[in-house]
């Protein structure tokens, strides 16, 4: 009973958010902002500025000219016997260098579009993945090649994947995203390469994360998060498909929250249905 009320609350709800949607996108037309949107939510530049706040599924896929973001996410392990180990802080912030360019310095797993724990600082850790309050980062580059219902934006990342053993990385790929209505389809595929102890878990890796998007009322979006990664070398009975939902919420026009639940090696020949995580972002752009 209380599911059937919700839902007849989301469809009363459905013309007034297409109301709040059509003028959004009219003061989007207007403003031409260019903020950015990652493709995992608040966890990445998913900021808009002026009308486009009201739309969170067809944000620009860069931020503005001047334009910053800042994120914060808690991050935490959920897999029984091990609740909370690690958990961790992972900031991750973006800057608009032109209109078309955007760089930033990440740390959450979200950034590197993974559903996991573990990323920037653990404040409680374990043996495997936390052994160190710092667990790296890296910058992240991204520019707007196609605006519009398709949107591309090519996208590179220098990354240092753990210190110990020192796992520094590079990627190279591109966020795409099919826009119609409320509804969105996103892919940030890339290829990653390690550039020192491969043999130390630092091997070539195809990751292929993709977002079922949707924006039941306006201020807020829910995706289903899943795809497919693999290391190259193990790719016929290695790889991986995670599945993952993220909520986000415009709590105002300058402060986003989210949060995502989910399983990084649901399916696969190696599946592990224990391992789970669970996320909390709050992203901020003046």
């Amino acid at each position: 009973m209380r599911c059937l009320v919700a839902a007849l609350a989301v469809l009363a709800a459905a013309p007034a958010a297409r109301a709040d949607l059509t003028a959004a996108a009219g003061a989007n037309r207007a403003a031409s902002p260019t903020a950015a949107t990652g493709a995992s939510g608040a966890a990445s530049p998913a900021a808009a500025t002026g009308g486009a706040v009201n739309d969170l599924v067809a944000r620009p896929l860069v931020l503005e000219a001047g334009a910053w973001l800042a994120s914060l996410a808690v991050e935490l392990n959920m897999e029984t016997g091990q609740y909370a180990r690690p958990i961790s802080l992972a900031p991750d912030v973006w800057y608009g260098v032109t209109p078309r360019l955007t760089v930033g310095v990440i740390h959450s797993n979200a950034s590197v579009d993974l559903i996991d724990a573990g990323g920037g600082l653990c404040l409680r850790g374990d043996a495997l993945t936390c052994s160190q309050v710092y667990r790296g980062g890296g910058l992240d580059v991204r520019w707007s090649w196609l605006e519009g219902a398709l949107a591309i934006a090519p996208r590179g990342r220098l990354l240092v994947r753990d210190v110990d053993p020192w796992k520094p990385a590079a990627t190279l790929g591109a966020v795409v995203r099919w826009t119609t209505g409320r509804y969105a389809i996103t892919g940030d595929p890339y290829l990653r390469l390690g550039l020192a102890n491969q043999g130390l878990g630092n091997r070539a890796a195809l990751v292929v994360p993709i977002w079922l998007e949707a924006q039941p009322a306006a201020g807020w979006r829910i995706a289903l998060h899943s795809g497919w990664d693999s290391e190259l070398a193990t790719w016929r009975d290695g790889w991986h498909v995670p599945i993952g939902l993220e909520l986000t919420h415009r709590a105002t026009d300058q402060l986003d929250v989210g949060l995502t639940g989910g399983f990084p090696h649901l399916l696969g020949p190696q599946n592990n249905a224990k391992i789970r995580s669970l996320s909390v972002v709050v992203a901020y752009r003046p």
